[in-house]
């Protein structure tokens, strides 16, 4: 999913979630998530939420089944 959108992240993160980086085009992690969930109802966390630091990053949960994850890759690729 975070490749398909371009961000940025370390795959050897650890955890029940994934913080990555938004390509620059977005004045912030706000911007890029209401696009996707405008365009492909898929919800994704803007870091912004956690504090300024995170303006840049969108954190994505793990905590979904292989079957929800895929669904949110295809619905956001399609869009």
């Amino acid at each position: 999913m975070l490749d398909t959108l371009k961000c940025c992240y370390d795959e050897k993160q650890a955890g029940l979630f994934v913080w990555a980086r938004i390509p620059s085009q977005y004045a912030s992690a706000f911007e890029l998530c209401d696009e996707i969930l405008e365009h492909s109802k898929v919800f994704i966390t803007p870091g912004g939420i956690f504090g300024d630091e995170g303006n840049k990053y969108v954190r994505v949960s793990l905590c979904a089944t292989e079957e929800k994850i895929n669904d949110a890759i295809r619905r956001i690729t399609v869009c």
